[in-house]
């Protein structure tokens, strides 16, 4: 099959582009326009056979293994598309050119300076007419190709290998594990079984994509297997003992560590796993002969205790092997097949139906059940086309797959690739570069969905049309999530490594990722680059790459010619669009950087530049700036060049936050869509009315509100009008308590900062004024999901937050006035309504308020009202600072309730304990808490009718004599956690016998527990028991033989921090 690497929609844009521009570029250049005109129609002619072939290829429509001739006509008609882009895009870069130097009063003045203005533009027309005629040239020696397009049409794949590395973590990624039912027996078995040996080994055999790395993720937190130490490394192909170390250091510690020395590594994991037994997961283990450095891993991981185990995963079986010989015993292996039939057709049926019932689709039960079986049981592959066939429920379409994909799975050596490549070969042709492009990226990275986006629009691979590149590029990330290209992880995105070999294969003669220090020869036809090397001779080949429009350049090399090499390096990198420079090394701005015309994106990130150089405001193409996490950043004025905003392109500003604030004359860059820290100055070029003539605005942030002279210069900021706002914070002041006082100014000024009914995120921080703005109210910001009121000392009365129907979190902190909270919080409505999405109430440091009124007759404490049953979606309450708060009733009527933080509330701890106990018994209402977190032992008292909570932390200064033992035991059937911190335990001798009556506890954690003379009797549920800090009594009666020994001889069991009497006789 032909590989396309160019993208139908691109060659035709461009085609059209250059047809119909070109002539405007001409006008006035007769010589030119002559000798031109004969070949711009040609082209014209031409272009439906040029587009229908393009789209032939990369449809996959010409049968045969390989069309050499085809592909090299491709080549050169990519060449020439890039060609035409290149000089159009230089026209154009020349008018940006002039309509920056207008803007900024400048003018061609001197004959000098129009001659050299005509030579440049006399010289891209000469580039102009040469790659006409190669267009020429191009049509006149396809018409075979044509040709052959009217005899054939099919489908095929060819054989895909390569290396297949991957990062992945522990986190099991699915809702379930289908099928493995006798395999999880028999590790979890193994798991579980008492060995003498202090390390064992076993290991998880078979082919990639069949579930390995899936199934030891779904063991690594089961219920059933129970270590107090755990940790994950994925070895990958390269074997280097320190950085599997440190990958396991960062997974016990959640830490990133670095080490200079392989010692410093092994020391530091010694210490922390030192006679503790833990579970290591070995994942995707290549390395089956050098033993020498498997001899270093083990030297280490001997120290941890009896029943160590270590669970590997790996394609080979000679890895297995290997490791049972180093460690000294029987190999221990489990070889992990296929899915049996039915659990293969469940899990085809979960990704092909999504979002369907499948029992209405008898025909297409039928068909996948056939698709799914030759897919051979393979997982990865199951779902990659289960999601390709979810997007088209046709029995045609089915059809097809399954007979095409018959043929190509049954000649393919490797199935599963087969499979991914069919996914490919149905993705859109818009799609299938951008999917190429991901390889350009290492195997373990967590892709930014907005960062993708962005790159993809500044490369070229997001066509321009009806809907904005922006949104059709998200429209393209989302069609390969569904299609199962992209895995959701936490806030990112991952890919599966047989998906990026895949990607690696497609686009080896247009990306390529390169980890080496050797010189390495790299293909001219290639378009992007990534490199990371320490060795500077590997730069100095980056020069001849012509074609280039990406480079990811990532340096390791303390060598004083660094920045001149890169300098040198750059300068003929005419054609690049999105450059990227890492190195902490690199002190001086490539000044080349100013002569990259065609720039879309720049970031230059973790560097010891100081500045920006003037030479980027040049670079009139430029949409995406990046210069940060360079700690030798110059903060004052001049750091940020004052002409920048020529960039009349730019759409996004990633500086340092006081960089901002800088920058003269910032409302030019019209097309901007964030705006951080931009600090109102009350002078001409810094004042709010920057902000006007800003209408892609998504993210805004103003500090220095208190600068805004009146109401009218406050309303050219013209906030309403920006229908893409989406987050915006107001700050007066840089948003604390610095500014001291009651200003009313401050309302007026808000009135007229009103946004749009896009906007979701608001803040509001140093706000003086005693009223909230007018339009905090559900009829002007319906869609807002999170609200901060903070450091507003001087606000009364909260607006009708209740009426916010898309209200998720609210916090408010740091408002000093605020002494009751009544009706107009809820709003006016009476349907009892209110805060129907409210998920997260955070109070903080509200020192004056001591009352929450339902109506205007009641004389009730916070928040003593039947009317917090209206809080239906509250999942979580955090409390602080709140001095004058003397009751938590209420809370009981909030069911939804899983989290209550309550620190800093002293009146709340001052309630007699009997009056406590007998008024929650009296409350018909029990609340069921996940977690309650409180820094008060008389809290516990204060919390109204816990009788289901799962865990307690207690901690702060204030000692407890007594833990409260009647309320452990009404909550004993589902306290699972009980955390003592601080100094909560500094004067408890002994804990109460009614934890032997816990039957659900698992974890018991004390601090400073220098007091505790001896140990209760524990409930047998118990499985961990973690004391930091104990007195040396204590520390004897839990070692063997000691008193208390046999009430944790079956635990796990941590103590640290023994002092001796006299030690802790000094507290």
């Amino acid at each position: 099959m032909v590989t396309i690497a160019i993208t139908g929609w691109f060659a035709s844009a461009i085609i059209g582009k250059l047809i119909n521009k070109a002539p405007s570029y001409l006008k006035g250049q007769k010589s030119w326009q002559s000798g031109m005109k004969a070949e711009l129609d040609s082209l014209s002619e031409s272009r439906p056979q040029i587009e229908t072939l393009i789209y032939a290829a990369e449809s996959g429509h010409l049968r045969g293994a390989d069309n050499p001739g085809l592909e090299k006509w491709l080549g050169k008609l990519r060449d020439a598309v890039e060609e035409a882009d290149n000089v159009l895009d230089e026209l154009e870069y020349q008018h940006l050119k002039e309509e920056a130097d207008e803007s900024m009063g400048k003018s061609m003045k001197t004959i000098g300076k129009f001659v050299v203005r005509a030579a440049q533009q006399d010289d891209v027309l000469k580039r102009l007419r040469t790659v006409v005629k190669t267009f020429d040239k191009l049509v006149a020696g396809n018409s075979t190709f044509v040709q052959v397009l009217k005899l054939l049409d099919g489908r095929t794949t060819t054989e895909l290998r390569g290396d297949r590395d991957r990062e992945t973590g522990s986190v099991f990624p699915e809702k379930k594990l289908f099928g493995r039912k006798k395999e999880k027996q028999t590790v979890i078995h193994w798991l579980n079984n008492s060995h003498t040996e202090t390390i064992s080994v076993f290991s998880i055999v078979g082919v990639s994509g069949v579930g390995k790395t899936a199934l030891a993720q779904y063991l690594y937190d089961h219920p059933e297997v129970d270590f107090k130490i755990k940790m994950w490394a994925c070895v990958l192909t390269s074997f280097e003992v320190k950085d599997i170390i440190m990958k396991m250091l960062e997974s016990l510690t959640q830490t990133k560590h670095e080490f200079d020395t392989l010692d410093a590594a092994q020391r530091t994991l010694k210490d922390n796993i030192r006679g503790h037994k833990f579970l290591l997961v070995l994942d995707d283990v290549w390395n089956d002969k050098e033993r020498e450095k498997w001899n270093k891993v083990m030297a280490v991981l001997k120290f941890g205790g009896e029943g160590s185990k270590i669970l590997l995963t790996t394609r080979m079986e000679s890895v297995a092997d290997t490791v049972a010989n180093v460690v000294g015993e029987t190999k221990m292996s489990l070889n992990l097949n296929g899915l049996e039939e039915r659990d293969n057709v469940l899990l085809f049926e979960q990704y092909a139906f999504a979002g369907f019932d499948p029992n209405e689709y008898a025909r297409l039960r039928s068909i996948g059940n056939k698709i799914a079986s030759k897919v051979r049981g393979i997982p990865l592959a199951v779902k990659a086309v289960g999601g390709m066939l979810n997007n088209k429920l046709e029995a045609e379409y089915w059809n097809r797959v399954l007979e095409d994909g018959a043929l190509n799975w049954d000649k393919e050596t490797d199935g599963i690739m087969a499979a991914i490549r069919l996914s490919y070969e149905h993705l859109p042709p818009d799609l299938k570069p951008c999917f190429r492009y991901c390889s350009i990226f290492p195997q373990d990275h967590e892709f930014d969905r907005g960062q993708l986006v962005d790159v993809w629009i500044s490369i070229g691979l997001i066509p321009e049309g009806e809907k904005s590149q922006e949104e059709l590029a998200s429209d393209f990330f989302e069609t390969l999530v569904r299609k199962s290209f992209f895995e959701p992880k936490a806030s990112k995105y991952s890919m599966h490594n047989l998906l990026h070999e895949l990607a690696r294969i497609l686009s080896k003669n247009e990306c390529l990722r390169v980890v080496s220090n050797d010189p390495i020869q790299i293909p001219q036809s290639i378009r992007h680059l990534s490199l990371r090397t320490s060795n500077i001779l590997v730069l100095k080949n980056i020069a001849e790459l012509k074609y280039l429009r990406t480079l990811l350049l990532f340096c390791d090399i303390e060598d004083a010619e660094l920045a001149g090499v890169i300098d040198t390096a750059l300068k003929g990198l005419r054609t690049i669009r999105w450059l990227e420079l890492s190195s902490k090394w690199l002190r001086d701005f490539p000044k080349s950087i100013g002569d990259l015309v065609h720039l879309r994106c720049l970031s230059i990130i973790r560097t010891h530049i100081p500045k920006l150089s003037q030479c980027i405001c040049s670079l009139y193409h430029l949409q995406i700036l990046e210069f940060k996490f360079n700690p030798f950043f110059d903060h004052s004025e001049g750091s940020i060049p004052a002409d920048i905003c020529k960039l009349s392109k730019l759409k996004k500003l990633y500086l340092p936050s006081d960089a901002i604030s800088t920058i003269p004359r910032i409302g030019k860059l019209s097309f901007l869509q964030q705006l951080i820290y931009y600090s109102v100055k009350g002078e001409a070029g810094y004042d709010i009315s920057e902000l006007e003539m800003m209408s892609e605005l998504r993210e805004l942030l103003i500090t220095n509100l208190d600068k805004v002279k009146s109401t009218e210069e406050a309303s050219k900021a013209k906030l309403h009008s920006k229908k893409h706002l989406r987050y915006i914070a107001l700050m007066w002041g840089h948003g604390f308590a610095n500014i001291d006082g009651r200003n009313e100014m401050d309302k007026e000024v808000a009135d007229c900062l009103q946004p749009g009914s896009n906007l979701t995120n608001l803040s509001f921080n140093g706000y003086r004024a005693i009223n909230p703005p007018n339009w905090l109210n559900h009829q002007i910001v319906p869609n807002v999901t999170a609200i901060n009121l903070a450091y507003c000392s001087s606000l009364e009365r909260l607006p009708p937050f209740g009426q916010l129907p898309n209200l998720k979190l609210l916090i408010l902190q740091d408002i000093g006035a605020l002494k009751e909270i009544g009706l107009e919080f809820y709003g006016s409505s009476q349907s009892g309504n209110t805060f129907p999405a409210l998920e997260t109430l955070i109070l903080g440091r509200l020192i004056q308020l001591d009352e929450w009124r339902e109506d205007t007759q009641s004389e009730k404490w916070f928040p003593r009202l039947k009317r917090l049953v209206s809080l239906t979606s509250l999942k979580e309450l955090e409390i602080r600072n709140c001095e004058g708060l003397k009751s938590l009733g209420g809370l009981e009527a909030i069911p939804s309730l899983k989290v209550l933080v309550i620190r800093t509330c002293p009146k709340l701890a001052t309630k007699s304990p009997l009056d406590s106990i007998e008024q929650s018994s009296r409350n018909r209402l029990s609340m069921a808490l996940d977690r309650l977190d409180i820094d008060h032992p008389e809290l516990l008292l204060a919390v109204p009718n816990l009788h289901l909570t799962k865990s307690v932390q207690i901690s702060g200064s204030h000692s407890i004599t007594l833990l409260a033992e009647q309320w452990l035991l009404q909550n004993g059937a589902s306290l699972r956690y009980l955390g003592l911190f601080g100094l909560t335990l500094g004067s408890v001798e002994t804990l109460p016998d009614g934890l032997q009556s816990l039957p659900s506890l698992r974890v018991l954690e004390l601090h400073s527990a220098y007091k505790l003379t001896r140990l209760p009797e524990l409930p047998r549920s118990l499985e961990i028991l973690e004391i930091y800090g104990c007195s040396e009594e204590l520390d004897a009666r839990l070692k063997e033989g000691g008193l208390d020994y046999d009430k944790i001889r079956h635990l796990d069991v941590a103590v640290f921090g023994v002092l001796s009497q006299s030690r802790i006789s000094q507290f």
